[in-house]
């Protein structure tokens, strides 16, 4: 049975005592399980308020037209008297019922509302125009060039040594150019290879290869099983200087029970979607994907097993996704971190207003 058949049949006390008896305990041990069921029954209570609200908006469209019809012009109340003698009583029924009608609606659409808060956000960082870049240009001398902000900017990670990129595919959909740089690379423009909108993933190509000649990418993408409680850890760009969040892995399945992703205890925010999720060895478990609303320290990474399978079926073998030189083990974290820089980018996103 389906997880959801059994949430109704909870709900709607189709379960035996036994089986009411097993699902409660379920809830109470299996945090995935009863994350699921809230979602669901919220689901279900949205639907019968907006079902009530239908009907309450029907009824209401009833009364009007039987008393008023329906080419009645507003009277104002301003009129007195005669209207309140006339339509009173009718008048009291119609705006009781509106301002039902009212507050469900406010229910229904409160950012508060669980529907709301429990849905995923995509963390791609939208920039306003400002004159930073000028004032940075002045600061660091004239052979640095200054550029023109960008509309949005993400995370991006090297895939191997031939100038490919991976990235999330909602950040870059429809740009029109999009460029890549970090502190130890100059700026490049990067072209968009494949792109897979179920995994909400795209690979991109660096057009100078004198930019990636000499890459030696020190990590590969496992397929290897992974563990809850894994200590793990990312790098990204939600700001310009990168920033390293560390963490464990919480779950092996991501947002609605997707098993293409990971959730990690780890706070993530706009402008680390795309980065790398990298296990205790330095090597690449996941692509940061996006977060629940409003909740904090809580991510989703899609697993790195499932972006190899799609590279494998979407591209020629000419876009490989390990590398043979691993992060050696046993070095220190502040050493993994020097050695990852150079291949983690700030993603700079142009698009027509």
């Amino acid at each position: 049975m389906r997880n959801t058949d059994l949430f109704d049949n909870y709900l709607n006390g189709k379960l035996g005592v036994d089986e009411a008896a097993d699902f409660e305990s379920r809830l109470s041990t299996d945090e995935l399980f009863a994350m699921a069921f809230n979602e669901h029954k919220a689901l279900i209570n949205s639907l019968e308020n907006y079902n009530e609200v239908s009907n309450l908006k029907t009824k209401l469209n009833t009364i009007h037209s039987q008393e008023f019809g329906n080419d009645a012009k507003v009277v104002s109340i301003n009129s007195g008297e005669t209207f309140l003698k006339r339509y009173g009583k009718t008048a009291a029924v119609a705006a009781s019922t509106a301002f039902v009608v009212v507050l469900g609606a406010i229910a229904i659409l409160s950012p508060g509302g669980h529907q709301i808060t429990n849905q995923i956000t995509e963390l791609g960082l939208k920039l306003k125009a400002s004159n930073e870049a000028i004032v940075e240009g002045i600061k660091e001398g004239s052979q640095k060039p200054v550029h023109a902000p960008a509309n949005m900017q993400g995370s991006a990670f090297a895939l191997n040594n031939s100038g490919y990129i991976i990235t999330s595919l909602h950040m870059i959909s429809g740009a029109d150019s999009v460029f890549i740089e970090n502190k130890s690379f100059e700026r490049a423009v990067a072209k968009v290879i494949i792109t897979d909108p179920a995994l909400d993933l795209a690979v991109l190509k660096i057009e100078n290869r004198e930019l990636f000649k000499n890459w030696q990418v020190p990590y590969s993408l496992t397929e290897r099983n992974t563990e809850v409680g894994e200590k793990v850890f990312t790098l990204g760009y939600p700001r310009k200087d990168m920033v390293y969040g560390e963490g464990a892995l919480s779950s092996l399945s991501g947002y609605s029970n997707d098993t293409t992703m990971y959730q990690v205890s780890i706070p993530v925010n706009p402008g680390n979607s795309g980065g790398p999720l990298l296990d205790e060895q330095g090597n690449i478990i996941g692509v940061i994907r996006g977060k629940i609303t409003n909740a904090e320290a809580t991510g989703f990474a899609i697993k790195s097993s499932d972006i190899i399978k799609s590279i494998r079926s979407l591209s020629a073998d000419s876009i490989r996704t390990s590398n043979k030189k691993p992060m050696p083990k046993g070095i220190k974290r502040t050493e993994q971190i020097k050695r990852l820089n150079p291949y983690v980018f700030n993603v700079l996103i142009y698009k027509k207003d």
